[in-house]
């Protein structure tokens, strides 16, 4: 079984022997249906492209952006906000590979 991600929300599905039918996310009125239709990949297909990293910037002392490139889905940066004690992630990415993992934890 695999866990389907949309391509054009990037948002991931729950475990699953086939291709979801349509996604949820992108049949809402605030998104959108790629013209093409909808398509599919898993995280292990992304991983194993090489195609895909997480460019991952210091914007200030303590705060980092995350970003897939090539973008990916509508393209969203995760923050994350280094404490003393724990750490914060703002908001999500869909691409996490064993570097963003680590640097995260």
């Amino acid at each position: 079984m695999k866990k389907f991600i949309c391509t054009t929300c990037g948002v991931q599905y729950t475990e699953s022997n086939h291709e979801p039918d349509h996604c949820h996310i992108c049949e809402e009125e605030r998104q959108y249906v790629n013209p093409e239709g909808q398509s599919w990949k898993t995280l292990d297909e992304m991983v194993q492209s090489g195609q895909y990293k997480n460019v991952i910037t210091k914007e200030e002392k303590g705060l980092y952006s995350i970003k897939t490139t090539p973008s990916f889905g509508i393209g969203q940066t995760a923050y994350l906000i280094v404490g003393e004690e724990r750490n914060i992630l703002w908001d999500c990415i869909t691409y996490l590979d064993p570097y963003t993992i680590e640097f995260i934890g």
